[in-house]
């Protein structure tokens, strides 16, 4: 945010497509913003609370940027990648094991 202004949804934080999370994160972008905005008993109140929306939702929309980005670069070099000695094998199986705490935190919205 800058002044009277924030951006929310695409326009703050594009995604890649892979997990579906562009429009979950523009809803709670929106959700956010009511209740920052809902605070405000002045106009020159405004940059403050639209700072502390951009503050609040900064860290969650980067790390589910990363792993859309990390979902994208499996699909695209999985085959490549499994032939890296050690490498490839071990990434596979840190990748199932982390699944669950990674679904979890992408599809539990934080408000």
């Amino acid at each position: 945010s800058k002044g009277p202004l924030a951006l929310c949804g695409d326009a703050a934080h594009p995604m890649m497509p892979n997990l579906g999370q562009g429009g979950c994160q523009a809803t709670e972008d929106g959700y956010r913003l009511i209740e920052e905005l809902s605070k405000v008993q002045n106009t020159k109140e405004v940059p403050g609370y639209l700072g502390g929306y951009s503050r609040v939702r900064v860290i969650r929309t980067a790390i589910i940027q990363g792993f859309a980005q990390l979902g994208s670069d499996l699909l695209v070099d999985f085959d490549l990648m499994m032939t890296i000695p050690l490498l490839g094998p071990f990434f596979l199986t840190m990748t199932q094991l982390s699944m669950p705490f990674i679904l979890r935190y992408l599809y539990t919205p934080s408000f």
